[in-house]
């Protein structure tokens, strides 16, 4: 399973590697709305496919042992252009979307810049909360599917999510 999903994964990367490395010049007026308005995955042409393989892979992420949740992370950082463009179709503000989303941060275990990815995190939470989803749940469940690699020295993406947990909803002992 996981060799099929590493093809079609090196498939759509090669296909989004001209824009996810293309230079950005910052010093051009209007660079930053030009980044927020691009869609790689429309550009690429490659929408349909890479939101049906990224919903596989959270799915195979989520039910898989610790070697293969190791073995997607691991595929995430190999394709950085994949893992940078790949998006979930559904939205984080029901508890099954938000536990998708909660699921593909995992996947990519804090990213390449921690603070991009705890403004991500912080983002995420906040949108599922503001919703009315009970996120606690699911930030326990997936903390426990998670890296506990301090990779940055700002404690493992395990310990990401169950600091986001409410006081109330927070286990004793992490997983």
């Amino acid at each position: 399973m996981l060799t099929l999903i590493e093809r079609e994964v090196r498939a759509i990367d090669e296909r989004l590697q001209p824009i996810a490395k293309r230079p950005v010049d910052i010093m051009k007026p209007g660079w930053v709305e030009q980044l927020k308005a691009s869609k790689p995955l429309d550009e690429a042409g490659v929408r349909p496919e890479a939101e049906e393989l990224l919903k596989r892979i959270v799915d195979t992420y989520a039910s898989g042992d610790d070697v293969a949740r190791a073995s997607i992370r691991s595929l995430f950082q190999r394709f950085s252009s994949f893992a940078w463009a790949a998006t979930l179709p559904s939205p984080p503000t029901t508890t099954a979307g938000c536990r998708d989303h909660l699921l593909h941060f995992s996947i990519l275990d804090q990213g390449t810049d921690p603070r991009d990815a705890t403004l991500s995190l912080d983002h995420l939470v906040h949108s599922a909360r503001s919703a009315g989803v009970d996120i606690d749940a699911i930030l326990i469940e997936v903390a426990t599917l998670s890296s506990r690699e301090d990779r940055y020295r700002w404690g493992s993406t395990a310990d990401w999510l169950l600091r986001r947990v409410s006081k109330s909803s927070a286990p004793r002992e992490a997983p």
